[in-house]
């Protein structure tokens, strides 16, 4: 007797109920913190381009917000801003639909009965996998609770103003559910359940990854593009069907739409790898030229139609010199000038921040900062996140043949040596430095957005390493626990002397660290390796700590990251949150530090 659809998609949502777990549980924290706050000037620019591409233009013809100098480029007497359009027409038929609804019952107060409605189906979702009887009424439950201690503080975002806005950053933070949601399928290829999910999460709590889930750029997008890349290439290679390998190409040829750079690098590392390790046709060769190039097709229109030639680089084009001035819409962003802005640079030198310093042309020294140090206020990725200092640990046991490299570390390595080679050839041949330019440009930021991928492929390596993997597997749950109660001590720290130097005290505290776990971990060697009789002895005790402390660090930069960013905010009565309480909450502790 054949399957009734419903009875598929019942058995559909039984056989993937952890994984519906986590892309709401990522959807629930990304809602929790967005709003309407634009954390970079970048995004003003992206804003412009959406709200005219709604208009019917790809030109800057209109501004929605008053950004009058940044990233813009004059072809012929038309203005552009130099971002890709991936996002803003992605976003098209999202601003569409929460207009619709805005019209009957509110944009805001949907965003919010999704965001209760995502908690509510977590606390089911975990119910049904536990086999808890009341898994149903614990949802309802849970739902109602959200729902009615946001309700009294509710305050509806104004749509006309605000919607493009909303309607880019809810596109958004749907493209990084399902970034989560694929690290999680990718990590299970390789590793066991609980591993995967504990992959899930570390990118949520312990990497910058979630902070551009909630802003108007297009990381998010070129990370999923990326990802999927990586996964569909596994899954050619695990089933051996050539339509995985297709999908790889086409994600990798959309991303050179989203950010040339990290799509060029990503079509050379999975051209190469493909190569390396099949024997090829001839065939072959044809139709995947054949899906490459019709996987270029939207980088190819969108060159013709802004430069008229399929074949220019965006990115090569000269910035527009002069500030630029166009008619505003209806529903104009003031961003106005705040009176206490003199307070927030105060605030921002209290905690450690610096302004100026000098930065030297070497490659090799951009590089070293980027990873191991810190370059005026912006951290290299191992201070950003202690734990994935272990990844060095895999080139340590491969160099001693002890790790057979599988295609995924292969693809994997090969993509990581080209991303930096490709960084290194700009730096020294053109003098172009994107890394650079983050701590000059944006001397605010903390991190290097350009490297967010690196947080991806280096957990994955640290993974790899068996003793690692092992001790994750069986003391996940003493990790968790040491980890909540070493992030509530820094957050009472902080508190309690504040305001404190963050900045110097985070990043001497991540050197330690990383210098500690690096060293314990590369020196210990387990006598068995048996999950089950696996024995940790001190040695292994001590790195169970140290991981915890690893994970709860990474989180506080996380927090302090988004707090400041709304401590130091040019205009506060235009940062309205998702979430009322976190609104009322932000607008407090604003009023009692700033004021």
């Amino acid at each position: 007797m054949a399957e009734t659809k419903k009875e598929k998609i019942f058995k559909f949502f039984e056989s993937n109920q952890i994984s519906f777990l986590v892309f709401f549980i990522s959807m629930f924290i990304f809602i929790s913190f967005a709003g309407t706050r634009l954390f970079l000037s970048d995004e003003g620019i992206v804003l412009d381009q959406f709200y005219n591409l709604i208009n019917g233009s790809l030109a800057l013809k209109i501004a929605k917000i008053n950004v009058n100098n940044g990233i813009f480029m004059t072809i012929g007497t038309n203005l552009y801003g130099k971002f890709s359009y991936s996002l803003p027409i992605l976003s098209i038929p999202t601003y569409y639909i929460l207009k619709l609804i805005d019209g009957f019952f509110g944009a805001h107060f949907f965003i919010l009965q999704l965001w209760a409605v995502s908690g509510g189906l977590i606390i089911f979702l975990i119910g049904k996998i536990r086999n808890i009887k009341y898994a149903k009424a614990g949802g309802i439950t849970a739902y109602l609770i959200l729902i009615t201690a946001n309700l009294y503080l509710f305050k509806p975002i104004y749509f006309p103003k605000w919607g493009e806005l909303l309607s880019i950053e809810f596109t958004n933070i749907i493209i990084s559910s399902f970034l989560i949601l694929i690290i999680y399928l990718f990590f299970k290829n390789f590793f066991s359940n609980k591993i995967a999910l504990f992959a899930s999460f570390f990118i949520i709590i312990a990497t910058p990854i979630p902070f551009y889930a909630i802003t108007l750029k297009h990381h998010s997008l070129t990370l999923l593009l990326t990802l999927l890349s990586f996964y569909f290439f596994y899954k050619s290679y695990e089933k051996k069907d050539n339509k995985f390998i297709y999908l790889a190409y086409i994600s990798a040829g959309l991303c050179v739409w989203v950010r040339i750079l990290d799509g060029s690098v990503l079509l050379a590392s999975l051209l190469i790898t493909d190569f390396l390790i099949f024997k090829r046709s001839f065939k072959y060769i044809i139709s995947i030229s054949i899906v490459i190039l019709i996987s270029l097709l939207p980088f190819f229109i969108f060159n013709f139609l802004l430069l008229g030639n399929p074949f220019s680089i965006i990115e090569s084009t000269p910035l527009t010199s002069e500030p630029v001035t166009i008619n505003t819409a209806k529903d104009y962003i003031v961003l106005e000038q705040n009176p206490k802005n003199a307070t927030q640079a105060q605030l921002m030198k209290d905690l450690g921040y610096t302004w100026g310093g000098k930065i030297k042309g070497y490659w090799f020294e951009v590089f070293g900062y980027s990873m191991f140090s810190k370059l005026i206020n912006t951290f290299g990725i191992f201070l950003v996140s202690p734990f994935l200092i272990a990844a060095l640990g895999f080139i340590v046991s491969a160099v001693k043949r002890k790790i057979k490299w599988n295609p995924a570390d292969k693809l994997l390595g090969l993509y990581t040596i080209l991303l930096f080679g490709t960084y290194g050839i700009l730096h020294i041949l053109f003098n172009i430095r994107p890394l650079v330019s983050i701590v000059t440009d944006t001397p605010v930021s903390l991190e290097y957005r350009y490297l967010l991928i690196l947080y991806i492929i280096l957990l994955y390596f640290v993974l790899r390493i068996d003793k690692v993997m092992i001790i994750l597997e069986n003391n996940l749950g003493t990790i968790v626990k040491l980890y909540g109660i070493i992030l509530i001590i820094y957050i009472i720290y902080f508190i309690a002397g504040f305001p404190i130097n963050f900045i110097n005290i985070y990043y001497y505290t991540s050197i330690i660290l990383i210098s500690l776990l690096f060293l314990f971990i590369i020196t210990y060697h387990p006598v068995n390796k048996n999950k089950k009789t696996f024995n940790l002895g001190l040695h292994g005790k001590i790195i169970v700590f140290l991981m915890a402390f690893a994970l709860a660090q990474a989180s506080s930069f996380l927090l302090f990251y988004y707090w400041i960013v709304n401590m130091t905010y040019l205009s506060p009565s235009q940062n309205i949150t998702i979430m009322p309480v976190l609104n009322y909450i932000i607008d407090w502790m604003y009023r009692t530090i700033i004021y």
